[in-house]
């Protein structure tokens, strides 16, 4: 029996495409691709994952209709939207297809952030975000799955304290590899971003603790926490230390950095991650 319908997803993902692409749009960030264009290829990923998933050869004609539809459409105020019910049946299969990714025990996360972006997407669109389709359950249900699913990679990471567990509590975030010294520290950006933020602080009283994820006892085995990890991690905040599979490895470590003029945030720092205030 199969677990997607993939012809009512393409149906209801062009529907989708062709309301965005004929109302209004999200802001465009600098240097990012069009976001009809991220669209597209959100759609094309998620049939073909469908369709691979099922042991089927993906379809092009799915998306040889997706881009005439959205030829059709250009301009045009007459496109019917998308049903009520097409969007609970196009949600309920993104659902399907993300617990199926998961179910799989491989590192599928990329597929299921795929789902996640665009059920974001969706949910800055108002005919959309604003019906009982259940957009929401399945926001948090593909998040949840990506913090699961991260939790159980053979990765090594550290969680940064700035200001202390106790207070006053300024800045805390996640970092790759294990560290345990205050040089380690400054070269870390979730350092570099206090700093920037803080200027009148001049000693900075931080705690680090080293974990590993997957469970396992030491880090052997394990691997240095990528970009994409600590970006799921660093959403999550220190709830992600609650996770199955999160386990304490050595620290905590406690110190007083001096503060040092903020460091930029290019391609040699070598700890890369988003601050969490």
């Amino acid at each position: 029996m199969n677990r997607f319908n993939i012809p009512l997803v393409a149906e209801g993902l062009t529907a989708y495409a062709i309301e965005r692409q004929n109302g209004w749009e999200r802001h465009q960030p600098e240097g990012a691709p069009p976001w009809q264009a991220q669209r597209r290829l959100w759609t094309d990923a998620i049939l073909q994952g469908m369709a691979r998933l099922e042991e089927q050869v993906p379809d092009p004609k799915l998306m040889e209709q997706f881009d005439r539809e959205l030829e059709q459409a250009g301009g045009s105020a007459a496109a019917v939207p998308a049903s009520l019910q097409l969007q609970r049946g196009t949600i309920q299969n993104l659902r399907n297809f993300v617990t199926a990714l998961e179910d799989t025990g491989d590192d599928r996360r990329r597929q299921v952030n795929v789902v996640r972006e665009l059920l974001e997407d969706m949910a800055s669109h108002l005919p959309w975000a604003s019906k009982d389709n259940r957009l929401d359950l399945a926001r948090d249900e593909a998040e949840r799955s990506l913090v699961r699913m991260t939790a159980q990679m053979p990765i090594r990471f550290t969680r940064i304290a700035l200001g202390g567990d106790a207070g006053p509590h300024w800045a805390s975030g996640f970092v790759s590899v294990s560290v345990t010294d205050a040089e380690a520290v400054k070269q870390s950006a979730v350092y570099q971003g206090a700093v920037r933020d803080h200027p009148e602080i001049t000693n900075w009283a931080t705690l680090c603790v080293v974990y590993v994820g997957r469970g396992l006892p030491s880090a052997l085995g394990t691997v240095d926490a990528s970009d994409f990890d600590l970006e799921i991690m660093n959403r999550t905040g220190n709830r992600f230390l609650d996770e199955y599979g999160v386990r304490w490895l050595s620290g905590p470590y406690q110190m007083t950095v001096a503060a040092a003029p903020a460091e930029s945030l290019d391609g040699s720092a070598l700890f890369q991650m988003g601050h969490t205030m």
